[in-house]
């Protein structure tokens, strides 16, 4: 019997491919016997591994001429069902002309079923991206629609990670991710990083505070030269996704101004605090009971928020259990 074939298109990067994994896990409750292929970029891939609703993950480098010769036997094979996961962008609508299928079609075009879950996971962008799937494929409606991001983190890596990073009895880890050095106005400024670890470890005697940095943001560092305490650390991730993923879940809570640690810590289902702002607050922060924001005044421009804000945003993730803030 002929299988079911089914190719999803994303050629960006890990945050945008982590956010698209409940509709993959949809396309695959949908048709679990199916086989199931996504075309990522060599970033995209890396939020994929090890994910059980894929079967094959095909790279593509929009920089590289030898990835389209690599990648055009597998476009030009048959789909079922081609799915572009962003309708505006240029490469992917080059992608899914090549695309053989008997159904096209693409997300991210403002086409919208109706939603049967929360008001405000209807408007985060999974829940977008999972109404827009509905409509442009006129698939079944979903009445408990799940917008949880799935990312695999191996208990091999689980246990590797906590035996290189144990726990201290009687400390509660807090985990800050201080990047994205590229990003200026979307980045909190590192000084009030800086102040925010100080209050952190000044306030609270029973915090282990480890700052995160991936490793083009090792520059960052630097800011803590001269803070000393035996209770401040650093991870810089380094090894692999799923080695990052399994170090947040060994913090109690965690904070960051950067989309992609932020949907990773959602993934793995780390209370999360979120230095925003407001169109990305609605779109983008990670949905849960224990994840909160602390968001500026002004759209694209996190420089704003105070100190103050992002502590007592902390205290409410962490339930009130940090000491109180004090001018």
């Amino acid at each position: 019997m002929k299988k079911f074939h089914i190719l999803c298109l994303r050629s960006d990067r890990i945050g945008d491919m982590l956010v698209s994994t409940p509709v993959i896990h949809r396309l695959r409750e949908l048709y679990p016997d199916a086989v199931l292929d996504v075309v990522a970029s060599p970033l995209g891939a890396v939020a994929l591994e090890d994910n059980p609703d894929v079967d094959h993950v095909f790279l593509y480098d929009k920089k590289s001429v030898r990835s389209w010769f690599r990648l055009l036997p597998k476009l030009l094979a048959p789909h079922d069902l081609v799915v572009s996961f962003n309708g505006r962008s240029k490469t992917l609508r080059l992608l899914c002309a090549l695309a053989r299928g008997t159904k096209k079609g693409a997300l991210n075009t403002g086409r919208l079923a109706p939603w049967s879950g929360s008001p405000e996971d209807g408007c985060h962008y999974s829940g977008v991206m999972l109404r827009e799937l509905e409509a442009e494929f006129d698939l079944p409606h979903d009445e408990h629609p799940d917008i949880s991001i799935r990312f695999t983190v191996p208990a091999s890596v689980e246990k590797d990670v906590q035996a290189r990073y144990p726990q201290v009895p009687g400390l509660r880890r807090v985990g800050i991710f201080i990047g994205n050095i590229k990003k200026i106005g979307l980045r909190w400024p590192i000084e009030k990083f800086v102040e925010l670890t100080s209050v952190l470890l000044e306030k609270n005697a029973d915090l282990d505070v480890w700052i995160v940095a991936g490793e083009s943001d090792v520059p960052l560092l630097e800011a803590y030269r001269d803070m000393k305490n035996p209770r401040l650390h650093q991870f810089i991730g380094q090894k692999s996704l799923q080695h990052t993923a399994a170090f947040l879940k060994t913090c109690e809570a965690f904070v960051t101004c950067t989309s992609s640690p932020q949907h990773l810590a959602g993934a793995v289902k780390v209370p999360t605090v979120s230095i925003t702002y407001p169109w990305s607050e609605e779109l983008w922060t990670p949905r849960g009971p224990r994840n909160f924001s602390a968001v500026s005044k002004v759209n694209d421009d996190v420089r704003d928020i105070p100190v103050k804000d992002v502590y007592e945003t902390l205290n409410r993730t962490m339930q009130d259990t940090l000491t109180p803030w004090s001018d």
